[in-house]
């Protein structure tokens, strides 16, 4: 049975037990680690060890943590009826395949799932299950195709490549990966059967069998056999060698092959072509007579003028597993219960009333799309630790003094596998709020992950883009990391949370030291991890530096000038009482972006200014603080959480002391005055800026400004819309101009999290009650009420809708009319909507 928990006192011990992997063990022995905790391990490491974790492929599968000699699997499909076909050969996700839909609609990266991608140019519907033993040692992955119109005429080419990568140590190594034959007991020529080898994985094999399906024939034609090798009525297969590093490259390699076969076919044939023969013609042979290598690539084109398409199964064994599986029917089997297994964990997680239209469906897949682009990331990181950025000019900063480092390893989820198929440490933060929701063993699984990349001074790339095949998807000027340069530290606020509700029943818990705790069981599932306090404490004291050391890299390197404003606010009565050490700006901004603050466009001062201070960079500093002090609360230490709990009293005072405009009633970056004589001035643009000591949680609860904040979102005039909440004011003179990424578009993430602040400062919102609360007077608990209810319904109807019309998420929502605009499956933090839609 697979292990699952979601008890919020596990929060540390899933944490902490992901770093045993590998710093735990030089800590503590193997003899001190308690029997729960090995079986977690074990259980973990071999349930989330397969699955497609190359979010950049529509389908590719590697292992997590088998970084020498994984196995590589992926494919690729056209249509071979015209010579233009390979223009339209899929592989990478990309928005400009004009996909009608390539939607996971149901996955747990734990059990299996499904995808169905609808392809209009290869006039394809195509379906991929996957699905695992109970042992997590095999797994299937059952390709299934049918045509959108049997009157087009079409074929379906499908091009599945497999490597055993060798290793380093190539002259020692001996991970293999062999075509054994092309026949079931010489009665199938076209199921293949692979013998392979891993010295991290040991053997295995792979098994690929037809369920159904016709081959490309042309009943016209005495053969369509164009020259020996290339026939697309059977299954072809080419082995070869491509070094480890290129196994990425198998479109490029599978293209280059097959124009080498189509060159030399000109040659023997001559320039005209029968039009039939052209299936064929784009079938890969063996032109140049390759020795078999590691890996291989298997090529079967289906006619698709029969609407009951095409199936066929790709099965991986290991062969030490008591759990192979060696049917068509087992598989089927498998299949169904994977999904079965799936949508019960799902309606445990979210209970959604199905008979408001089609909200479960939505939802599920959604969840599905965000848990779909989990990927496993493994090569070196380009890094530039010499260029200084220049911080009077405010330009663009070319880093050339850059080199690979590494290499390193992450297990992320990313915000858009079409566009963004690489780490954010911006929006991880945001997918762990909705990822710990369903599963919390994942969740921080994945922010260990992140924590492991923090480096000795602390600091760990916005961008984690390891390896050639995750920079091939990045413009190379984006591909450079500085260790300067900062982002929203959005797992801090992740753990924040969770550390809060951990604390609030602290008391409550169902444990003490010596006694295991609770374990919820679900239906099919049976957790076998148990704990006790003085085993938090001991994994936490692990984490706890690594997020100490990422506290003083974040306030030291973007840590504001404030003696630019001291002689001329001297006097000022206000200025007087601000916290002078803890003032904050994103280091990095140039004159018309602020990359670092994740607001790539939002207004800022103009000109930029070496003193300006950035009000959203202070209430990140107060969130890290707010988290780092509930960790040391936890861990028992008085001297650091005192230390964190001051720092975060200081943090919130200067947001009001420093950033809060009486005049605009707003929160505001603050800048020189250039004109005048220098005198600090307010940079006011209303927006999520503006919101974010808010959302964030950083205002006291019994805050006289809180009214002040509901009166901004409420209004429709600057941030309320039918759609969401603006990210700029309609008022603002910058609101649509430019770039406009940030500058009115509505972004689920900082409604989310408004949301939930609603839900923190106005718990009645939950109950609908809006008499007089203990905190607010029954004006603002009921403005806050109603701000709520028609904040939520709006999000949900739009995000929901453009859903039902495009089959899509997007990365924001048009403002004026709501429709989904920038990358489109952006199943990142949009997938937020799951929370919000359950309440």
């Amino acid at each position: 049975m697979r292990l699952i928990t979601n008890k919020l006192a596990l929060l540390l011990v899933l944490v902490v037990s992901c770093i045993a992997k590998e710093t735990a063990q030089k800590t503590f022995s193997s003899k001190s680690r308690s029997e729960e905790e090995n079986i977690f391990e074990q259980n973990t490491n071999s349930e989330l060890l397969w699955a497609p974790y190359r979010s950049n492929c529509y389908f590719g599968i590697r292992p997590r943590y088998i970084d020498e000699t994984p196995f590589i699997f992926g494919l690729m499909w056209f249509d071979t009826t015209e010579f233009d076909a390979m223009t339209r050969l899929r592989h990478f996700v990309s928005d400009d395949d004009h996909m009608e839909r390539f939607t996971w609609e149901a996955y747990d990266p734990r059990l299996g799932g499904k995808e169905n991608i609808i392809d209009p140019e290869n006039n394809l519907n195509l379906t991929i299950y996957f699905a695992k033993t109970h042992d997590d040692s095999n797994w299937v992955v059952r390709v299934s195709g049918k045509p959108l119109d049997t009157a087009r005429n079409t074929t379906t080419s499908v091009v599945m490549y497999m490597n055993q990568n060798i290793g380093p140590d190539m002259q020692n190594g001996q991970s293999r990966l062999i075509h054994i034959s092309n026949t079931d007991n010489n009665e199938n020529e076209n199921s293949l059967e692979f013998t392979g080898m891993s010295e991290d994985l040991g053997k295995y094999e792979v098994l690929i069998n037809d369920n159904h399906g016709k081959y490309y024939t042309n009943d016209t034609l005495e053969s369509i056999e164009v020259v020996p090798g290339c026939n697309a009525s059977r299954t072809s297969h080419v082995g070869l060698t491509i070094p480890d590093h290129e196994v990425w490259r198998a479109r490029d390699v599978f293209q280059s092959l097959l124009t080498d076969s189509i060159k030399d076919i000109v040659q023997v044939t001559g320039e005209k072509v029968e039009p039939g023969l052209v299936p064929s013609i784009l079938t890969l042979r063996n032109l140049h007579n390759f020795d078999q290598g590691n890996f291989h690539y298997v090529q079967k084109t289906f006619d698709m003028r029969e609407e009951t398409g095409f199936e066929f199964d790709i099965v991986y064994n290991n062969l030490d597993s008591k759990e192979t599986i060696d049917s068509g029917k087992q598989a089927t089997l498998l299949i169904d219960d994977a999904l079965h297994e799936v949508n019960v964990r799902f309606d445990n997680h979210f209970n959604i009333d199905e008979t408001d239209g089609d909200k479960r469906k939505f939802a599920m897949e959604v969840l599905a799309n965000l848990l779909g682009g989990i990927g496993y990331f493994h090569g070196t990181q380009v890094i530039d630790r010499e260029t200084v950025l220049d911080e009077d000019q405010f330009e663009s900063i070319k880093f050339e003094h850059f080199r690979e480092e590494g290499p390193y390893s992450l297990f992320t989820s990313v915000p858009s596998r079409g566009f963004f198929p690489r780490g954010f440490y911006w929006d991880e933060g945001f997918h762990l709020l909705q990822i710990m929701e369903y599963d919390f063993d994942l969740a921080f699984q994945i922010a260990f992950s992140w924590f492991r990349l923090i480096d000795e001074d602390g600091w760990v790339a916005r961008e984690v883009i390891l390896g050639p095949e995750a920079r091939s998807k990045v413009p190379q000027e984006f591909t450079i990391q500085s260790p300067q340069i900062a982002n929203p530290p959005t797992l801090l606020l992740a753990l924040s949370e969770m550390l809060t509700k951990l604390i609030e029943n602290e008391n409550n818990m169902a444990f003490v030291a010596g006694n295991k705790m609770d374990i919820e069981e679900e239906e099919g599932i049976t957790s076998q991890l148990g704990s006790n306090f003085d085993y938090i404490i001991k994994y936490s004291k692990i984490i706890y530096p690594y997020l100490e050391r990422h506290f003083k890299w974040f306030t030291e390197t973007q840590k504001g000038l404030i003696e630019e404003y001291m002689e001329d606010m001297e006097d000022d009565e206000k200025f007087a009482k601000v916290n002078q050490n803890f003032v904050y700006k994103w280091l990095g901004r140039t004159v018309t972006h602020c990359l670092p603050s994740g607001l790539d466009d939002y207004p800022r001062a103009q000109p930029p200014d070496v003193a300006e201070l950035n009000v959203d960079t202070l209430a990140w500093v107060g969130t890290m603080s707010r988290s780092m002090k509930d960790i040391a609360h936890i861990l028992e230490l008085t001297k650091d959480e005192t230390k964190y709990a001051e720092i975060e009293k200081k943090i919130v005072e200067n947001l009001d002391l420093l950033h809060r405009s009486e005049k605009a009633k707003t929160y505001c970056d603050v800048t020189l005055d250039d004109e005048g004589d220098e005198e600090m001035k307010y940079v006011c643009h209303e927006g999520y800026i503006s919101l974010l000591p808010f959302a964030l949680k950083l205002m006291p609860r019994d805050s006289p400004k809180l009214i002040d904040i509901l009166t901004l979102m409420s209004d429709p005039d600057k941030l309320f819309s039918p759609f969401g909440l603006r990210s700029l004011s309609k008022q603002d003179e910058h609101y649509g101009e430019g770039e406009n990424y940030w500058r009115g578009k509505i972004w689920l993430n900082i409604n989310y999290l408004c949301l939930n602040a609603l839900e923190y400062y106005f718990p009645e919102v939950l109950t609908g009650s809006h008499e007089k609360s203990a905190l607010n007077d029954k004006h603002t608990s009921e403005l806050a009420g109603k701000l709520y209810t028609e904040l939520r319904n709006n999000l949900i109807n739009n995000v929901y809708g453009n859903w039902e019309k495009t089959n899509y998420i997007y990365e924001n929502y048009d403002p004026t009319d709501g429709h989904g605009t920038g990358s489109v499956q952006f199943a990142g933090w949009t997938a937020l909507i799951v929370n919000i839609l359950r309440g």
